[in-house]
């Protein structure tokens, strides 16, 4: 299987190349099973390109002419040629709070300004969602959230498999790494919450 750091060094020269071509990008991000190591041999190279003007096309052009280049050939040879996939946007925009959440921890800056205050601090999510009706939907949901027993047997919740924390009642301090698996379930059992960001420098 392919090393986790060749993976890397093919965005990163993917990211030379297009940085040759298009001007206005702010920042190049490297995040999804990549960048967290949790790939498998034909995961796509995720890739945020942050700007705060269209270049969407430039882009694309780009992406669609790397593998002419004799860098990617030099790739293809060594066995190297996952999908790029490029999400284009202004990072700091409302559309893309949720990706910008899980990269937070995980991503990988391979082009722009790093901000060093996010390696100080551990981040995380407090998810609220209280008065969850009827009693039996909220009995369902504290079941898989929480885990329950049968017997001798217990079984572990959900909140158990992504570390998260029971602050309150109906209240859960996630990491941020999987705060975006939390929020898919709950909004696909139409569970209504709220959300907030909250950053220590201790490690829960």
């Amino acid at each position: 299987m392919t090393e986790n750091n060749e993976l890397i060094s093919y965005a990163m020269d993917f990211v030379s190349y297009l940085l040759s071509k298009v001007n206005g990008i702010n920042r190049i991000i490297l995040h999804g099973s990549v960048a967290r190591g949790d790939y498998v041999e034909d995961s796509d190279v995720d890739l945020f390109v942050d700007a705060k003007k269209n270049i969407e096309k430039e882009v694309n052009k780009a992406l669609e002419n790397y593998p002419k280049t004799k860098k990617f050939q030099e790739w293809k040879f060594k066995g190297i040629e996952n999908e790029i996939s490029i999400i284009i946007g202004n990072l700091e925009s409302r559309e893309w709070r949720d990706l910008k959440r899980s990269m937070m921890n995980t991503g990988i800056i391979l082009f722009g300004k790093y901000k060093s205050e996010v390696e100080k601090v551990n981040h995380y999510v407090i998810f609220s969602f209280e008065n969850i009706k009827p009693n039996k939907k909220r009995v369902l949901v504290y079941r898989k959230l929480f885990g329950f027993k049968q017997g001798k047997k217990e079984y572990k919740g959900l909140a158990d498999e992504i570390k998260a924390i029971k602050i309150g009642k109906g209240a859960l301090l996630v990491p941020i790494e999987h705060a975006n698996e939390l929020k898919k379930y709950l909004h696909n059992i139409k569970i209504s919450l709220k959300l907030y960001d909250v950053w220590s420098d201790e490690s829960f």
